[in-house]
């Protein structure tokens, strides 16, 4: 029973990976980012070839199965994690940007691939070690190979944590940059990601408990129930991965109608506007262009305003409005319209009745924890404590 719930789990994973392989190929906006979603699904698909066919397989000779758990399922094993991290830097990216020397990440099942078919060419000697307890008839050269694909064993799971600590420290600076092109971030900050890599280091330890059951001949009985749960928790992971995956479009890419009109930011080093053209006199006069667009416009309430909307408001590229908040006003772009959300927000605490939550949406918050942050961040008080310091001051000054 345990190893059919395997097969229909495995199965149904090879189905939701197609169906968002074939989505993902029909894309065409932001293509580099579904192409690069499109190749993590194709090793889930891989990966779980040997599970979904084993019955297949079973009706072959063994040297067959053992052939493609070593050619299929282990190099695809190795995929997994470096393809998602592709993935994740592809979506974080303010362009079509790959990470350098791409070709790394592909050497370790590169070299298992290599391992499994040397040992594919030398099947009696790896037979006899595999299936039986003598060895004093094995090649030191099947010895060698065997040992290097138990250390790569081992390395799997070392590789996931690294994937993981990567992914984490992409997701933070996204985040920072997040600052420079969004005034409020709630809803670009891909939060869903690091559900996946929760779910996924869940996964991760029950494959390495799986492992531990495979050296314990005793605990058959544990390893066929952690089997099946490890697979219906891979089936959900994956399916929530795809379902969340297809939905997004990379924040930090302009939409169309904002990329007709302004220059496309790149991510450019901490010296990024050493060379630019943008002289003092130009600066300033941008500068006092931002700051009627809050006072007279009042774009600071848009809630989703963002650094692509204020160039095309002030007729100033991303580039050149960016300089201007670092180097004259010395804020980022959330910072500074933050500011001004603020401000307004004081204002009406001091000389209104509204309500907090009224005074969140009206001066262009999107949700009331972001106000309560932002505006404990810029006056020690949260809105309320701050309201009642007002009703007390007045109480003493009457």
């Amino acid at each position: 029973m345990d190893q059919v719930i395997v097969e229909i789990t495995s199965t149904a994973t090879i189905a939701i990976a197609a169906f968002g392989i074939a989505f993902c190929l029909t894309q065409t906006k932001y293509s580099y980012v579904s192409r690069s979603f499109a190749m993590f699904l194709g090793a889930v698909a891989v990966n779980n070839v040997p599970d979904a066919f084993r019955q297949l397989l079973e009706g072959t000779d063994e040297f067959f199965v053992q052939l493609a758990e070593l050619l299929i399922w282990f190099p695809s094993s190795l995929c997994l994690a470096p393809l998602f991290w592709l993935y994740v830097y592809s979506l974080t990216s303010p362009t079509d940007q790959r990470p350098a020397r791409v070709y790394r990440h592909l050497l370790l099942p590169g070299f298992a691939v290599l391992v499994g078919l040397l040992i594919a060419v030398t099947p009696n000697d790896v037979w006899v070690l595999l299936n039986t307890d003598t060895i004093d008839t094995t090649s030191a050269w099947s010895m060698v190979l065997l040992s290097v694909m138990a250390l790569l064993q081992l390395v799997v799971f070392v590789q996931v944590g690294v994937y993981l600590l990567l992914i984490v420290r992409r997701l933070t600076r996204y985040r920072i940059k997040l600052r420079d092109v969004y005034s409020s971030t709630e809803a670009h900050e891909l939060r869903w990601i690091y559900v996946i890599g929760g779910l996924g280091a869940l996964f991760w330890l029950a494959s390495v408990s799986i492992q531990f059951l495979v050296l314990s001949p005793e605990q058959e009985g544990a390893l066929a129930a952690v089997l099946s749960v490890a697979s219906l928790s891979g089936l959900a992971l994956i399916a929530t991965t795809t379902l969340w995956g297809l939905r997004q479009r990379p924040p930090l890419v302009p939409d169309m109608d904002d990329a007709q009109t302004a220059e496309i930011m790149e991510d450019q080093p901490a010296g990024k506007y050493e060379k630019s053209a943008l002289s003092a006199e130009a600066s300033a006069r941008i500068a006092r262009k931002l700051r009627a667009a809050m006072d007279k416009d009042q774009l600071h309430r848009d809630p989703n305003l963002s650094l692509w909307a204020l160039a095309r408001h002030v007729g100033a590229s991303p580039n050149y409005i960016s300089q201007t908040l670092s180097e004259e006003i010395g804020e980022s772009f959330f910072d500074f319209v933050n500011g001004y959300r603020i401000a307004e927000a004081k204002d009406l605490l001091a000389n209104t009745d509204d309500t907090v939550l009224a005074i969140t949406y009206e001066v262009g918050f999107n949700a009331r924890s972001s106000f309560y942050n932002a505006f404990k961040r810029l006056t020690g008080q949260t809105p309320t404590s701050y309201r009642k310091t007002l009703s007390q001051r007045a109480g003493v000054d009457d």
